[in-house]
């Protein structure tokens, strides 16, 4: 399994690492940046492979987590897809609005921003409480130069690297950019990335070219929320959504494609965000659970079959920009 990060010693962009199985120990990587290693991949992937096959061996330096950011720590674009269909059905029922035409026929594609990630034990800041700030457990795939026109059949062997993100959602925001009818915008605060990216490659069966096969599971205030399957109740894979995208323009190298919110049909799965346990709860007339105030805590990590951690922990606190505010663990809010 090869394992990229990025050290956040060097820039905004960090510096390239290559990271052990057990995520003990790095060696540099054969370019500066994660963005330069995705650019020339082709080139490169020979030497990404030595260097990961040496520190499995044993060599490299320590590597302490807490030096990481993001994978990517910005990125030339994000953009992703609705690619589990029950997230969008339970939350559009809650607040009785209608689905969006094509729904589960087309992927329902949005551009968010990408100019700066979240590390993956960076604070969460949260301007109101109002707000209502929403976890998202979220696959992504970081992909090279993909040429306009792709065929999803084609769009795989684009894909480079995984990673998992918490797509992060301020939902009473939402409405009002809804009416608007021009997208996201305010209601999309900083993402936020677990440590490491797994190549493609290095994933062996867990890739299998459309989507990954893992155990995602959330905790918010180290409450399990849920264990999903990532590739249950997909509608759409990887491939499909990079082939949408790529219709009428390519994608640059360092596009990172997201799968939208995991979401399991199955309600004893739990959930990968608050919307949806919130749904079920109005649902089944219980009163709903509160969104994330300052002081909440958030874990997302997936497992393989092994049992092992693929890209790291990502371990988030919700922190008040504007000081003030009590932790929804206290039954507030």
């Amino acid at each position: 399994m090869t394992r990229l990060a990025s050290v956040g010693s060097s820039g905004r962009d960090g510096r390239l690492v290559i990271v052990s199985r057990d995520g003990s120990r790095h060696l540099p990587g054969p370019a500066p940046t994660m963005q330069a290693a995705i650019e020339r991949w082709d080139e490169l992937a020979a030497s990404i492979a030595v260097a990961a096959a040496a520190v499995e061996a044993g060599e490299g330096e320590p590597l302490e987590i807490e030096a990481l950011c993001a994978p990517l720590p910005r990125a030339y674009q994000y953009c992703e897809g609705s690619t589990y269909l029950s997230h969008m059905e339970r939350n559009r029922a809650a607040r009785n609005a209608p689905l969006p035409p094509g729904h589960g026929t087309t992927p329902a594609v949005l551009q968010g921003h990408s100019d700066r990630f979240l590390s993956p034990k960076e604070p969460i800041e949260l301007g109101d409480h109002a707000w209502g700030l929403d976890l998202e457990a979220t696959i992504g795939v970081i992909v090279g130069d993909v040429p306009m026109g792709v065929t999803p059949t084609q769009a795989a062997s684009y894909v480079r690297a995984l990673v998992l993100i918490n797509d992060l959602t301020l939902r009473n925001v939402l409405p009002d950019e809804y009416a608007k009818g021009t997208g996201f915008f305010q209601a999309k605060p900083l993402r936020a990335f677990a440590p490491l990216a797994v190549t493609a490659e290095g994933l062996g069966d867990a890739w299998d070219g459309r989507l990954l096969h893992a155990e995602v599971r959330t905790w918010v205030n180290g409450v399990p929320l849920g264990t999903l399957r990532s590739a249950a109740d997909a509608a759409f894979g990887f491939p499909e959504i990079i082939s949408y995208a790529a219709r009428t323009r390519p994608l640059a190298a360092g596009t990172i494609v997201g799968s939208g919110t995991i979401s399991n049909r199955d309600p004893s799965a739990g959930f990968g965000c608050l919307a949806e346990k919130r749904a079920i709860e109005i649902q089944h007339g219980q009163s709903p659970s509160p969104y994330l105030l300052g002081g909440d805590t958030i874990r997302i990590e997936a497992f393989g079959d092994d049992g092992i951690s693929i890209f790291g922990a990502m371990e988030t606190t919700v922190v008040d920009a504007n000081g003030g505010g009590s932790s929804s663990a206290s039954g507030k809010g």
